[in-house]
């Protein structure tokens, strides 16, 4: 069986991918920063790396003899200097990516992914794209996912605290939403046999689009509140809370870039709805299972 490097190991898609190549019989270096949280993953049977991916020593060592590896550029809300801390963690995977000899890639990217500017943290990801598509030999399947429904999570304290639903995203502006479990899925199908060859975009855009107002419907009859409204913020008010919440300026500015993106739909999807590229999970089966249990623990 393969040996995959897997980075982000102990994040929602990261976690999910270990797992599922686990139970593959895959044999799985699992990467991330803290090494406490690697110990589930360990018990499991993976092989724990714990260190920073913006150290290229580091990450060449994680990735030597992997028959492919899961790179993606982690999000981050506490730099100074969003932009810079992002090429730094590219060029490090660039560097591993060589100096290892990694021949097979599967790389999270996003939804937007293909525009070189103008969509705030995911800009980032474009720059990974590019990267990996200059290294001679490499094959690379990139992964477009559409917006996560686990984002939708991080409305439950304002639910419970302020009755109400909202972003700065428009609440009429269709966004195609995916369980990130299906994304998951999707990268362990590509890293249990990795014999893709060359270079591959694949869009992943979730069972349907879905107007903010509709997904706060769907969520509040789940947790017993179907009238439950969806407010639109102004961005500086969006912006002031989340650099309450810790994020730097330059992160905070990027996600305001990020809504004008959505909001100006620059960042929905051109591709043809495909069965190849609609997952299964609906919106409303994650308010279920996902979403009524978190706000009932929260």
């Amino acid at each position: 069986m393969p040996l995959i490097t897997v980075t982000g190991a102990t994040g929602k898609i990261g976690g999910a991918l270990s797992e599922q190549l686990l139970e593959n019989g895959v044999t799985v270096r699992a990467v991330a920063r803290n090494a406490d949280k690697l110990e589930a993953l360990s018990a499991k049977g993976a092989e724990a790396r714990a260190g920073d991916v913006g150290d290229a020593g580091f990450l060449t060592e994680a990735f030597r003899d992997a028959d492919a590896v899961f790179v993606l550029v982690p999000p981050l809300a506490s730099v100074p200097d969003l932009r810079a801390a992002q090429r730094e963690i590219v060029a490090s995977l660039e560097e591993a990516i060589k100096t290892s000899g990694v021949s097979h890639v599967v790389a999270l990217s996003s939804q937007g992914g293909g525009l070189p500017e103008g969509t705030g943290p995911i800009v980032g990801l474009h720059d990974m794209e590019e990267m990996l598509k200059s290294i001679p030999g490499l094959s690379t399947i990139a992964l477009r996912p559409a917006f996560f429904m686990e984002n939708l999570l991080t409305s439950i304290p304002l639910i419970k605290n302020a009755g109400i639903s909202g972003s700065p995203a428009r609440a009429d502006v269709a966004l195609e939403m995916i369980a990130t479990p299906d994304i998951a899925a999707e990268a362990a199908r590509y890293l249990s046999a990795p014999g893709f060859t060359g270079y591959a975009v694949r869009d992943l855009l979730g069972p349907r689009a879905y107007t903010h107002r509709e997904a706060a419907a769907i969520l509040g009859a789940a947790i017993g509140r179907p009238d439950l409204p969806y407010v639109e913020f102004p961005y500086e008010d969006f912006r002031q809370t989340i650099l309450g919440f810790g994020f730097s300026p330059s992160v905070a500015d990027a996600y305001i870039e990020l809504y004008r993106a959505y909001n100006e739909e620059r960042i929905q999807s051109t591709v043809t709805r495909s069965p190849e590229n609609t997952t299964p999970t609906t919106l409303e089966t994650f308010a279920q299972e996902v979403f009524a249990p978190a706000y009932g623990a929260g």
